[in-house]
């Protein structure tokens, strides 16, 4: 089912209009509603045709309304006559009688259209990221610019209440657009669902949460091993998804993500997570969770490892290179994070094991992170019990209203060892400090100050020059709907 913006103004219209005309007074309501329709006409909302239906019917009305009531008695003709005014009302849209059959609805979180029985529901939403990167003195121009990040537009829907959908665009990517989302769900036997297609693998708490409501700019440096052209964050395949009171899981099997190499696709990646939480309350958390990732590959794939230090437009300091001879990848992960009143705390490791032929040595790679952060004006950070995963901040003032928003500071030492078994890949270790600004539920600003360290085994492998410790901040506004 599909709404256009115009269509759902219309709704709205017709509703009103029908509404005015069965309960409101006859001459004061007509002559508003007449100056009403003129300014949607005005503004192109209404046709001219659709402004002479309603118009006729108004004044067809208030004209019925000003004679005399006379019972008809069973006489069909003057019944007929009666009925005209609502059926040229009718002749706009065929379902303009039924009161309410449309519920729009539009907030911080986009646009909702949805039947008076719940049956079918739509939705538009969307996130725009804009972004700056500064790199500390004596470094090249390009560790510094401006992005636009992220510009997302996404629908989503139910049919029959049981059947669910999502499509989800990105158009910030070098001038291409980039499919992130595009399945369809089965909720018929709840709490298990069913996902189908295009869809974010859950691995990690970091990267199963949004990037929307992430505490820092970027996610730390672990998540390179899942970032990557061979992995990748998104995959096309199947999931199946369930929770429970205190607990949540989910397993599936995936192939390359759509837009990435498509040789891949002849391998299929099983894969799962599971978390539990045995304090989920609205200011306190405790959360554990664990992932596993496999992947067999048919054809050896060009697998590199390299990592931003934790500002996109910074380009990596470090990096394994081609690792010659993959033939199946191991990821298993673990994540510990709690809530408690304003102060909240999040850290996660993540082991990767590379499985070489040839008698080609097995490498070990490894990261961590470990972060905290405090909302100063007293907010708490929001988990999902049933996601396994934080949401959107709700400042307890927003601009706008009188309020100041939501301000949140943070720090974070992550780590990334990309070094083993002749793989010199080298180390980074990064400090990142954050302040974020939720001035509303969906406008938010962030500022990172990240020190990014590096140490190399040799320097053959050394990117960028780099020696030492590299100063960057980094700036963003958002807003997501």
């Amino acid at each position: 089912m599909k709404f256009q913006t115009k269509d759902c103004l219309l709704y709205g219209v017709i509703l009103i209009c029908c509404i005015n005309l069965f309960i409101a007074p006859a001459h004061g309501g007509t002559k508003a509603m007449l100056e009403l329709l003129k300014i949607l006409r005005d503004r192109g909302t209404l046709s001219q045709d659709e402004f002479e239906m309603l118009r006729n019917a108004a004044k067809a009305e208030e004209e019925e309304a000003s004679e005399p009531r006379q019972p008809h008695n069973g006489n069909p003709e003057v019944a007929e006559q009666k009925k005209k005014p609502t059926e040229e009302v009718a002749k706009v849209h065929p379902n303009s009688l039924e009161q309410d059959s449309i519920k729009v609805k539009t907030n911080y979180k986009g646009l909702t259209v949805e039947t008076a029985d719940g049956d079918f529901k739509f939705g538009i939403g969307g996130r725009l990221q804009m972004d700056a990167n500064f790199a500390g003195e004596g470094r090249t121009p390009r560790r510094s610019g401006t992005e636009i990040r992220r510009a997302r537009i996404n629908v989503q829907g139910s049919m029959w209440k049981i059947w669910g959908y999502r499509l989800q665009a990105d158009f910030a990517g070098n001038y291409t657009t980039a499919i992130k989302n595009a399945y369809i769900e089965y909720t018929g036997f709840k709490p298990v669902s069913f996902i189908l297609g295009q869809q974010k693998l859950p691995f990690t708490l970091q990267s199963w949460t949004s990037n929307n409501w992430q505490v820092f700019q970027e996610r730390a440096l672990l998540n390179s091993f899942i970032q990557n052209e061979v992995i990748g964050r998104r995959g096309l395949g199947f999931r199946a998804s369930t929770y429970g009171r205190y607990w949540t899981a989910n397993a599936g099997i995936f192939s390359e993500s759509v837009g990435r190499m498509s040789r891949f696709r002849e391998s299929w990646a099983p894969m799962g997570r599971v978390t539990f939480a045995p304090i989920a309350e609205a200011t306190q958390v405790l959360h554990f969770g664990a992932s596993a990732y496999y992947r067999n590959y048919v054809q050896e794939p060009e697998l590199v490892f390299t990592a931003h230090p934790e500002a996109h437009l910074v380009p990596p300091l470090i990096s394994t290179g081609v690792i010659s001879g993959t033939e199946d990848i191991l990821l298993l992960g673990g994540e510990l994070s709690g809530v408690w009143g304003p102060f909240h705390a999040q850290g996660e490791y993540l082991h990767v094991k590379v499985g070489r032929k040839k008698g080609l040595p097995d490498p070990d790679f490894n990261g961590w992170y470990a972060q905290a952060g405090y909302f100063l004006t007293g907010e708490s950070r929001s988990y999902d019990p049933t996601k396994g995963r934080y949401n959107r901040i709700h400042p307890s003032g927003i601009v706008g209203k009188g309020g100041w928003g939501a301000w949140e500071l943070a720090f974070r030492y992550s780590t990334l060892d990309l070094t083993d078994n002749g793989i010199l890949g080298g180390v980074e270790n990064n400090f990142t400090v954050g302040l974020n600004w939720y001035a509303t539920p969906s406008i938010l600003f962030r500022a990172n100050y990240i020190h990014a360290g590096t140490d190399f085994i040799d320097k053959a492998t050394r990117l960028e020059g780099i020696e030492g410790g590299l100063d960057i901040y980094t700036l963003r506004g958002q807003i997501a709907f």
